[in-house]
């Protein structure tokens, strides 16, 4: 390391959104970030406001980095709702990007060059990582993952200019803990899935090999191959963590947690072992669960799953390259989840290829027979910088360039059967649909008695 390099000042500057955009969560959808929109109507409006109350999420690339920048003698201060004090000098200044407010963030950026003439002032994230033309209001982009960058590559601000290559991968083992000092930790929250707070969420590994990766941001920014943290070293994460915040949940955000064989019973086992108190959810696909692993969790402190089911419907999975989990499994895991006392929260996809308004209501009745505590129903979106968007734009399909209307509740590609004004009224009937019933709300009523009398 550079001698003059342990005096470079870092700040990091977490942006909330704008306007009606601030209860997005910008560590969601492979760091892409997230901004539900189900609608105009009533309903839709208060089922928003109701998410936007209980789902609150950290960025966790800010905690990971701050550890980094920590353990390397660097002097770092996190801001998050605030912009850093102009009495204050920072070398360099950080900024998180996503696809669903990067306009914002951009005039945040400009306004952070007038305030601190001085600083470098620079973008990290997927998607300034894809593309970096717009954040050009920044003296510098991180192409790439900005942690394996700062902990393997980086000698002084010099480096810090225009497009900044990353050459290595985040290994990690190699990690710190990741760290939350200076973040509003008691307003994080993920109700009603895991309603536990203190919560924070951690991650075990980074990569994914399945074929979704043309659809898939996380196949795009992870890659295929499976990076995994030690269960010995995600265990001290939480020991730490409760330690220094009194934390009562986690949420692991892997793109599929359990990957590596046997990792999820050696993990439920190193929690066991330690008599670590801990509530814990995990998003993975059900076939990689079974009776046995499900009760170790459980006993270990998983009360939560997400898990995509998508479609109902087999030739639109094939068509997408979708590869579904077999019904019959799906669905006797899912019900074994409900009787230990599991949360299952389910997540659908319509306006895929080949989509129809009748196929899409089978989805709809899918999900209602499926009765999960929650069901996220999001449409079919051709992500920069996966084989889908590049499809898109070779047959000349896009709608918009506008990349903030790709947040996953617009069409914003011509589809063969569906208007952009058909999926929008779909999705706001897909939503009434499913939580305005009866046996929603006693399963709903139900779970949270359990939980009540069972702490």
């Amino acid at each position: 390391m550079n001698e003059t390099a342990v005096h470079i000042s870092f700040a990091l500057v977490h942006v909330s959104g704008k306007g009606n955009k601030a209860a997005m969560n910008k560590d969601l959808n492979g760091g892409f970030g997230t901004h539900d929109d189900y609608g105009n109507s009533l309903f839709s409006k208060i089922l928003m406001r109701v998410k936007a109350k209980g789902i609150r999420l950290p960025v966790l690339s800010f905690a990971f980095l701050q550890g980094i920048l920590k353990q390397k003698g660097f002097s770092v201060q996190y801001f998050e709702n605030e912009i850093p004090l102009a009495n204050v000098h920072f070398d360099v200044i950080l900024l998180y990007g996503t696809i669903v407010d990067f306009k914002n963030e951009n005039e945040h950026c400009l306004k952070l060059k007038e305030q601190f003439p001085n600083s470098k002032i620079g973008f990290f994230g997927p998607f300034p990582a894809l593309m970096p033309h717009l954040f050009r209001t920044a003296d510098f982009v991180i192409l790439g993952e900005a942690e394996a960058f700062f902990m393997n590559e980086f000698i002084s601000t010099f480096q810090l200019e225009g497009q900044v290559n990353v050459l290595s991968l985040t290994d990690m083992e190699e990690l710190p803990l990741p760290d939350f000092t200076g973040f509003p930790v008691t307003s994080y929250s993920y109700h009603p899935i895991l309603p536990y707070q203190p919560f924070l969420i951690l991650q075990a590994s980074k990569g994914c090999p399945y074929s979704c990766r043309f659809y898939c941001v996380y196949g795009k920014e992870q890659g295929a191959v499976i990076r995994q943290r030690s269960v010995k070293k995600v265990a001290d994460d939480i020991v730490c963590l409760q330690k220094q915040f009194n934390i009562k949940a986690i949420q692991f955000r892997d793109p599929v947690f359990g990957l590596k064989k046997g990792y999820i019973e050696e993990f439920s086992e190193e929690l066991i072992k330690r008599k670590l108190k801990i509530y814990w959810g995990i998003e993975t696909r059900l076939d990689l669960l079974n009776e046995q692993n499900i009760d170790i969790m459980y006993n270990a402190g998983l009360r939560n799953i997400n898990a995509g089911i998508e479609t109902s419907d087999k030739i639109i999975a094939k068509r997408n390259k979708r590869l579904l989990v077999d019904e019959s499994h799906q669905e006797k895991i899912i019900r074994y989840c409900k009787k230990k006392g599991i949360n299952v929260s389910a997540f659908y996809i319509i306006g895929m290829e080949g989509d129809t308004e009748l196929t899409v209501m089978n989805t709809i009745a899918y999900a209602k027979r499926l009765n999960t505590l929650t069901a996220r129903f999001a449409v079919s979106t051709p992500y920069p910088g996966t084989g889908y968007y590049t499809q898109m734009q070779m047959q000349n399909r896009l709608l918009t360039d506008d990349f903030e209307q790709y947040g996953q509740f617009s069409l914003v590609f011509r589809h063969e059967h569906l208007s952009p004004v058909i999926v929008k009224k779909m999705l706001n009937k897909a939503y009434r649909i499913y939580y305005l019933r009866a046996r929603f709300t006693a399963m709903f009523l139900m779970n949270t008695v359990r939980r009540k009398f069972s702490k």
